[in-house]
């Protein structure tokens, strides 16, 4: 699909731009022919009103030739700028001549002129110009254009082929991601569903006892239940931040207040895991932004950092003014992010850990959710992690 829609790309790209330069050059072209038969009549009246005298500085002296003739039509005198033998002036002289028209072209052996015939001073006159000269200046200009036009071409292919493997490239990012995700969600889904699926069976198995001896099934039921509505609202989320026609609610609102409104959230859960919690909170830094959007990143980054600190750890939480921007610090003790999963952790689904995540009800949206509120922010979301010691996520955002 992406290599028909890459191809069909540099078609239009190159028909569009093969269309402009033949129109372009075709102007010229015409341009030129017109500006130099518009010079051949300037030359032939000027000639033939006033003729050139034999000076190297006339240009009309190279073309032009001059024949004075009597009544019955017999060459009187000429005066030849061209070279040109006898039989040929008078094949010259005869076609024009022969011709109705005052002005015209004539072809005399392998050479072309222009005449125009005028009174003379013992009866007819006619003034011939050479069109050697304008019909070399046009293939000139026939062949600098197949050359340029040529090799422009090429160029414009190979610029049109990069252009379109870079436009397409993020699309086909995109749509992979987005089969990714369908994949993932529907996996993700499909295990809860089974378990639901197989409950039921069981309690439909037992038809004849009680609601109370069941609750066994029916919190199995329950619990995967809340697991797919989580999983639900996390999907539901990320749609409406990505959607560009998601309207963004701009208000100015002091972080560091909630900030410190989340994390005293999480101080009876970090109390009874036996965590330490360090704070290192600058007072009055304002945002704007959407408070709501901030709260649930903040959230995310603190969930997951508890979720990954053991007993007697240290999560260390810091907020002040870098240059321009406001940054955000949360810092956890513990084994840290492996190297490997330290670019991937932002993807949807990715789970470093998938076992401690399932058994944590996590299904690995939680960090994909935080970027793209930052990036919807214009801002910049990154983790850095010593292995078996501590993994820091810092969050930078425009002041």
């Amino acid at each position: 699909m992406f290599k028909e829609l890459k191809h069909k790309f540099v078609i239009i790209n190159m028909s569009l731009l093969s269309f402009v330069f033949v129109a372009i050059f075709t102007v010229i072209y015409v341009l030129t022919a017109v500006s130099g038969e518009r010079q051949i009549n300037f030359t032939l009246r000027k000639v033939i009103n006033e003729p050139p005298k034999r000076s190297p500085g006339d240009p009309r002296m190279t073309t032009s030739l001059v024949v004075d003739m009597d009544d019955r039509g017999n060459i009187v005198k000429s005066f030849s700028f061209v070279t040109m033998e006898e039989e040929s002036i008078k094949e010259a002289v005869s076609k024009a001549m022969q011709s109705s028209k005052m002005s015209a072209k004539i072809k005399v052996g392998d050479f072309n002129y222009s005449f125009l015939k005028g009174e003379g001073p013992f009866g007819k006159k006619i003034v011939f110009v050479d069109r050697s000269p304008q019909q070399e200046n046009l293939k000139s200009i026939l062949i600098i254009f197949i050359i340029t036009g040529g090799a422009s071409l090429i160029l414009l292919y190979l610029i049109s082929l990069h252009l379109a493997n870079s436009t397409i490239k993020p699309i086909k990012e995109a749509f992979e991601k987005q089969q990714q995700f369908i994949e993932d969600a529907s996996h993700e889904l499909k295990t809860p569903l089974t378990i639901i699926k197989t409950n039921l069976s069981v309690i439909s198995a037992n038809e004849d006892m009680d609601v109370k001896s069941q609750a066994k099934w029916l919190g199995f039921i329950h619990s995967q239940t809340e697991r797919m509505s989580n999983l639900i609202n996390d999907m539901l989320s990320l749609a409406k931040i990505d959607s560009l026609e998601q309207p963004l609610y701009i208000a100015n609102f002091d972080f560091s207040k909630v900030l410190d409104g989340v994390l005293l959230s999480f101080e009876a859960f970090i109390f009874e895991s036996d965590i330490e919690l360090k704070t290192e909170i600058k007072e009055d830094i304002y945002l704007n932004g959407n408070k709501e959007d901030i709260q649930r990143l903040v959230t995310i980054l603190m969930d997951n950092a508890v979720k990954n600190t053991p007993k007697n750890g240290i999560i260390s939480v810091y907020l002040n003014y870098e240059k321009n921007n406001i940054q955000l610090t949360i810092r956890n003790t513990g084994s840290g992010i492996p190297s490997e999963s330290i670019d991937k952790i932002f993807e949807r689904f990715y789970r470093a850990d998938s076992s401690r995540a399932r058994e944590s009800g996590g299904y690995g949206l939680g960090l994909a959710i935080a970027k793209s509120i930052v990036e919807r922010y214009h801002g910049k979301i990154y983790a850095r992690s010593n292995a078996n010691v501590d993994a820091s996520f810092i969050v930078e955002l425009p002041n």
